[in-house]
């Protein structure tokens, strides 16, 4: 049980892991907070070999975490901590056990425990959750304010328009495999090159290390930054491109595209007849598609439902062959940032 001492009011900890749509999620929600007078703090993750068999268990235990990584989880405990990802549920948890359940504990997005174990998850569409009293459902995965450009001279040599190409890969039952590479590089150099102008390319940590022999090859004025390279060009990709083209495996790159109010173009790369092509039988592809088959309702999830809804109501455009001049989208306008942030000052307010 925390104490008095222990306690210091209006803290929020950021559980920040491996994955950057996961991490901007929780950054986005976080300076919504800072400017409702919380003071927030980012705590690094870093898991076990063990971490699965940890969160599969269903404890509250710090033992998914490296040994080095544990350091961070003592007193004085926040009042909440903002938690993301199946990796950190079991030592969000244990904060909330550890603190005598003061520390109030927020879940965005899908989590693997069950969600009334959570004081409050906040979840998108996608996902197959019921709202309700500690659920509150957002239409996409919240982000951060997209920070003003700051002038440099990486790619203002380059013609515009600028066409940002934000690749993910593998993802789920998606397979970014050789054919669907070679249709999206070779669909998007074609449209910026009926447009006289250039692409801004950037992969992610999904991206098969096949893709990029492709990338080599990209016949129009481009700039390429590739995942794990320093100095990261992808919140200046966002402000200068005068439109952006996302693959239809990534919810979060989806909502960044569509924050900057700019025309959106989604490649979609869903394999109607996925048993024809090898490339689709690898292990977490067919893992995924059992899951989504067997696994209880609540652990679900329609990702190429939400893209369908948003290519419907015309906030975006499918990538296709021989488009020559950008699609006419309309704004995309959220209040999911207000409705995340209220549901969490509620939720503080009640402790």
């Amino acid at each position: 049980m925390a104490t008095n001492s222990e306690w210091r009011s209006r803290n929020v900890w950021l559980l920040t892991g491996h994955k950057a749509g996961d991490n901007s999620q929780m950054r986005a929600l976080a300076e919504a907070l800072g400017n409702a007078s919380c003071t927030t703090r980012e705590i690094p993750m870093r898991y076990a070999a063990t971490e699965l068999l940890v969160t599969l268990s269903g404890r509250a235990s710090l033992a998914a975490l490296a040994r080095d990584a544990r350091r961070h989880f003592r007193p004085p405990w926040p009042e909440v901590v903002l938690t993301a990802g199946r990796r950190n549920e079991a030592s969000a948890l244990h904060i909330g056990k550890a603190s005598g359940g003061k520390t109030k504990i927020v879940h965005l997005g899908r989590p693997w425990h069950h969600p009334d174990r959570f004081d409050l998850v906040l979840f998108s569409t996608q996902y197959a959750l019921e709202p309700g009293k500690k659920r509150v459902q957002l239409h996409m995965p919240l982000k951060p304010t997209l920070p003003r450009l700051v002038a440099n001279d990486r790619f203002n040599h380059l013609p515009r328009p600028y066409l940002a190409l934000l690749i993910g890969g593998n993802s789920g039952a998606l397979t970014l495999d050789d054919r669907y590479a070679t249709r999206l590089v070779g669909r998007a150099s074609q449209l910026a090159g009926a447009l006289s102008g250039s692409l801004l390319v950037s992969t992610s940590a999904r991206t098969p290390t096949s893709v990029d022999r492709h990338l080599r090859t990209i016949p129009v004025a481009h700039h390429l930054w590739r995942w794990g390279e320093s100095d990261n060009p992808y919140a200046d990709y966002l402000a200068s491109a005068d439109a952006v083209i996302v693959t239809c495996d990534s919810a979060s790159m989806l909502s960044d595209a569509l924050g900057t109010q700019k025309p959106v173009l989604i490649f979609d790369f869903n394999d109607a007849r996925w048993w024809r092509h090898p490339s689709n039988y690898r292990g977490n592809a067919l893992a995924h598609r059992l899951a989504m088959r067997l696994a209880p309702k609540r652990m679900r999830r329609d990702l190429a439902g939400v893209m369908k809804r948003i290519v419907e109501a015309r906030h975006a455009a499918w990538l296709v062959e021989g488009m020559s001049e950008l699609p006419q989208c309309l704004p995309y306008a959220s209040r999911d940032i207000d409705r995340a942030t209220e549901a969490v000052k509620k939720l503080m307010a009640a402790r």
